[in-house]
Formats: C-alpha cells, structure tokens, sequence
C-alpha cells in the first residue's frame, strides 16, 4: 500500500463568476521512503495540490488515500485527527503561534492528539537538540532569526512522528545558508527513511529530492529520478526541456 495516493484530482475555484481550474487531472502515487519534489512555476497549482494532500482543503473532483484512508470521505474533523497522526507540514511562512514559546509551539500537536506530556517534553527536546536549538524552548518566535523558525516548524511537524512529511517552499522566505540548513536536515530526515513531498520553483531545492515532477498549468508534464541529492545540473537540464 501506497503511503499517499491522488487519482485523477481537479480543483476548480470561482473568481468573480469565472471558473479557474488550479488542478487538471493529476495522478500522483508516493511509497514509502521516497523523497519526491514537484517542481513548477508560481500559480501552477503545486500549493494547491499539496493542500488537498493534507486534507487541507478538498478537490472538486478527484480521490485522495494517506495510508488508504480516503481523505475526500472525511469529515473536517477526521482529516484534523488524520494530520495529526500520519502527516507533517511544513509551510513557507512558518506558521508559528507568536504568542507561544518554542517549546509550545513544538508540542501542540502531540497534546491535541493526546499523547503524554512527559513522552512529548521528551521528544521536543531531542528535536531541537538535533535541529540545533536546544537552549531556545523558552524563546519566541520573533527572538528567533528566519531559519531558527524554520527548524521550529520543522520540529513541530515532525513531533508525532508522522509516516510523511509535506513541505510548502520550505525555503521560499530564508537566506541562503538558511536555506542550505534546511535542505541538509531534510536530507538527513529522508536517509533514516521518513517519506517526503515537497514542492518549489527552485531547481536547487527540487534536487535534493529522489524523484521530480515537474508541473505547469495544473498537469503533471514530465518526471525525472535523481541517481544523487543535490544533482541541480541535471534539474536544469531537463528544466529547459519542459519549460
């Protein structure tokens, strides 16, 4: 069984009266352990897509499975629960609570899917000491510098050891040695074996993935297996084949 599985997916929103159609028919089928980028311009549905994974929004038309749980039959309530246990996500803005502490914003997710505290305490300090923040747990957000975020958000998704872990242009607001950072860690993540999907127009971060699917007006238009992480050459070779 697939870990995630999308089957002839359509998205069409409504703007003034006029039907846009962010996603046409994409079939996508990730197993378990793969890294996988889906790579395309700005507005070419790739957010889109990764929403209606996480059950954050639902297609128009179109199945979606995590784990062979048919996401599209579920009530908002049971995607919640489903995020929680099977899925982790990492946004480009971050997304951290400005209010809450490091240490808050990291066990959230554990206490509302009601796992012990201790257990969490636990799990979130061994996460920001391997992210490189320990020492930051009574820090908040805005003390913090944008990859220190970043890696904040990145142990928040990772707290209840999700089975894949989804990334939104997980280096769209940093620098680029933040970035770098960022990268490696989803490296080292994806070599003890965690799934990941993530989606970029950069051709630098598509090529740290294993697989990459290049997209363009809401399709799938080409896909490529990368033989090593960080193959960027070969990521622009076959960028100017597609565009």
């Amino acid at each position: 069984m697939p870990v995630l599985e999308a089957r002839n997916l359509h998205k069409v929103y409504r703007s003034d009266g006029v039907a846009v159609h962010a996603l046409r028919g994409v079939d996508l089928r990730i197993e378990a352990g793969e890294f996988v980028a889906i790579m395309g311009p700005s507005g070419c549905g790739k957010s889109t897509l990764l929403h209606l994974l996480a059950g954050l929004d639902l297609p128009t038309e179109g199945e979606v499975f995590v784990q062979g749980q048919p996401v599209h039959h579920l009530s908002e309530s049971q995607r919640a629960r489903l995020r929680r246990r099977t899925i982790g996500f990492v946004f480009q803005s971050f997304n951290l609570i400005p209010n809450l502490t490091v240490a808050d914003n990291v066990d959230m997710p554990a206490l509302l899917a009601g796992r012990d505290p201790r257990e969490v305490t636990q799990d979130r300090n061994a996460l920001l000491e391997r992210l490189g923040l320990a020492g930051k747990q009574r820090a908040f957000p805005a003390q913090l510098s944008g990859g220190e975020q970043q890696r904040v958000a990145i142990a928040r998704a990772l707290i209840n050891r999700p089975t894949l872990l989804l990334a939104d242009e997980p280096t769209g607001n940093l620098d680029t040695r933040s970035g770098a950072e960022v990268l490696d860690l989803f490296r080292r993540f994806h070599q003890e074996g965690q799934t990941i999907l993530l989606v970029t127009h950069d051709p630098k971060v598509a090529s740290y993935a294993r697989r990459l699917i290049f997209m363009r007006d809401g399709r799938f238009v080409s896909e490529m297996t990368l033989q090593e992480q960080g193959d960027a050459a070969r990521v622009l070779a076959r960028l100017l084949e597609v565009v």
